[in-house]
Order: C-alpha cells, then structure tokens, then sequence
C-alpha cells in the first residue's frame, strides 16, 4: 500500500497547488489545457490498446459491462452523490484519468505481489504533475479524485496480494487494453469531441477476468472432446 498512499498524496499535493492558481487563468485557458489533455490521454490509449491477448474477450467484456454500467446508472447516480457532498465536476473525470491507465494495473500488480513500489512512485509523480494543471482546469474535484485513487489503487493492490501470481500475463495484457479504451473515451470527452459516460465502462474491467476465465475454460472443454 506505500505505493498507492504515495501516489494518493502526490494528487493530494498537486490538486492544491492547482486550485490555488486557478483564480489566475482565463476560461480560454481551462479549455485549451483540457483538451491538451484530451489529446494526451488519446496518445497513451492508442500505445495502451496496441496489444492484446484475446481480443473478442475484450469486446464482449466491453459490451456486458457497458450495459450493466447504464442499466445500474452509474453516472447519474455518481454525479448526484458528487453534487450532494459538492466535490465539483471534474471527480469523475480525474478519478478515470488517475485510475485506469497502464501504470496502474502494472503498478498495483507490482506492489500487490512483490511489494515492488517503483511503478507506482512513477505514477505518483506524472499524476501530481498532471493533477496540478487538471485542477487548474476543473476544480476542486480533482482533489476529491485523491479518494478514488487511494480507494481503486488500494483495492486493485490488495487483490493481486491475494490472487498473487495466478493472474495470468495474457489477462494483465487484456485489462491495460481495457483501460486504453476507457482512456480513449475520456480523451474523447476532454478534448470536446465526443461526450461519453465513462463511469458506466467501468465494469467491464470487473468483468473481463470471468469472460477470460470462462473462456479459457471453454475452450478446454472443446479441446478435450475434440481430442
């Protein structure tokens, strides 16, 4: 967990420092850093999603997971929870920014398994330096997005501990592409280009370790009658 708390405290220290200079840039500012960011976040994707294991998996875990995201309603609700305990708008954003990209699944896995910190102070470091102009930008949701880093971060690092090195490299290969699709959407939406409710892709990356093993066990029992 020392990873995760790092990496929570860099967005803590960082979101500060932005909110303290946002009252010093113009609404042409917030926009154009936004979609800087925006472009940004579509770099990474494209590098995230340019391998994969299983593909279909991928898909069919992006489809059950976007639908049960939509029919639980899960920005609607997250957005009235966040407007009720007035965290800002830019939460959400931050929160998928800070929580979904390559580093993270690899980091956690480092730390969860080998108590390997190094990824994770990486991570802590580019998300402070990332959270202080995003903060700038979209306010003090960006601050509040420190909760969501330490609550994923630290969940996703305590699974691995308990899984530990049974999760397969084709699985942590497919759940980085994953996330590159999710971070692909969100570059989408910073950059004004397409509005997306990121909040209701989120479970697909609950669901693709069952369609992986589900399909892996199929596949088993295929090859079993074949042979």
């Amino acid at each position: 967990m020392i990873g995760t708390l790092f990496n929570t405290v860099a967005v803590t220290l960082g979101s500060s420092i932005g909110l303290l200079f946002r009252k010093h840039i113009t609404s042409a500012n917030q926009t154009q850093i936004l979609i800087v960011f925006g472009l940004f976040t579509i770099a990474l994707s494209i590098d995230m999603m340019s391998t994969m294991s299983s593909p279909i998996d991928i898909f069919i875990s992006l489809l059950l997971g976007s639908i049960a995201g939509q029919t639980l309603s899960l920005h609607s609700r997250l957005a009235s929870l966040t407007e009720k305990l007035n965290m800002g708008t830019g939460f959400i954003k931050a929160s998928v920014l800070f929580c979904v990209g390559g580093l993270t699944v690899i980091g956690c896995m480092e730390e969860g398994i080998r108590s390997n910190y190094k990824l994770l102070y990486i991570k802590g470091i580019m998300d402070l330096i990332s959270s202080v102009f995003l903060a700038a930008a979209l306010g003090r949701g960006v601050l509040y997005s420190a909760i969501g880093v330490l609550i994923f971060q630290g969940t996703l690092s305590f699974l691995f501990f308990i899984v530990g090195s049974n999760i397969s490299a084709e699985l942590v290969t497919d759940l980085t592409a994953t996330g590159g699709i999710l971070l692909l959407a969100l570059g989408l939406d910073l950059s004004n280009i397409k509005k997306f409710n990121i909040i209701e892709l989120l479970p697909t990356l609950a669901i693709l370790p069952a369609v992986h093993f589900l399909h892996g066990l199929l596949t088993g029992v295929i090859s079993e009658v074949i042979l």
